[in-house]
């Protein structure tokens, strides 16, 4: 048996997961076209949106990530439920991701004893083992690119009027957005190499984020201020990983078949999060 027909099974299965995942998609859209579309003559306004956002990736292992500019667009239906409530679903394509750019570190456990960096080359017994500089120091490397998501978001907001106690164009917006991953096309460079979308991410297919926002309504045009900060943590590969990743042999020729033990590097985690400005407009 040749390394073809070893695989053969594994690249099946991936192509009949990548074909489900996308039919979920396609069922998904189709549903939730089918809520907004339904019963038109229940909904109080309809209209169209757009929007312009900066977005970012944040969490405690994405310190590299710097904001990028993006955009929204997409439809809305909504109802009022009572005097100051009104119930608004939301039908957006949106782009989300990051830049990024900085250091990322190689943390190597040379004399393999399970520490890392507890006696750096400095010329001094730091941990006071009777041994100096047994551990190699941080290998810094500069990392610079992207992280470009694609979504189909699914708001479902509620809209609380002030038209009692400040203006009665002025509304509050809060509410959930269920999201589904469309693509992603990341790229980073490191000493003149390049890693794709296929090296970098081990994404979720869905993502809940929670949306707030305040809209000012002038006749039939909206003006909207809204912060999405997304709830589930993706993981997004760092350059170290992949250098790890695609060149086992060479940390085994140094520190064998464990060497995953003695051999940390940068790891990135983060939520997104996007600032926007929508535009919208009723018919």
């Amino acid at each position: 048996m040749n390394e073809s027909d070893l695989f053969q099974p594994i690249n099946e299965y991936l192509i009949k997961k990548g074909k489900f995942m996308n039919l979920v998609k396609i069922t998904i859209i189709m549903f939730v076209l089918t809520l907004l579309c339904s019963n038109l003559s229940a909904i109080d306004e309809k209209g169209l949106k757009v929007g312009f956002s900066y977005s970012t990736l944040t969490g405690s292992e994405m310190i590299n990530a710097e904001f990028r500019s993006n955009f929204s667009a997409g439809i809305f239906v909504n109802k009022r439920l009572n005097k100051w409530l009104i119930l608004q679903p939301e039908l957006l394509y949106s782009s989300k991701g990051a830049i990024y750019d900085g250091k990322e570190k190689l943390y190597v456990d040379e004399d393999m004893d399970g520490y890392f960096d507890e006696d750096p080359y400095d010329q001094i017994d730091n941990d006071g083992d009777g041994l100096i500089d047994e551990d190699r120091p941080d290998s810094g490397f500069n990392v610079s690119g992207y992280y470009k998501l694609y979504y189909l978001e699914i708001p479902i907001l509620l809209k609380m009027t002030t038209e009692h106690f400040i203006s009665n164009n002025l509304n509050i917006i809060l509410g959930p957005s269920f999201n589904i991953l469309l693509d992603d096309k990341n790229k980073l460079k490191q000493a003149g190499n390049e890693y794709l979308s296929g090296h970098l991410s081990e994404l979720n297919i869905f993502d809940l984020s929670a949306i707030f926002g305040l809209e000012y309504s002038i006749n039939k045009f909206k003006f909207e201020l809204r912060v999405n900060q997304g709830l589930i943590q993706n993981k997004f590969k760092s350059v170290s990983e992949v250098f790890m990743e695609d060149y086992p042999d060479l940390f085994i020729s140094f520190f064998g078949e464990d060497y995953q033990e003695y051999v940390k590097c940068s790891e990135n985690y983060g939520y997104n999060t996007l600032f926007s400005v929508f535009l919208s407009v009723s018919f």
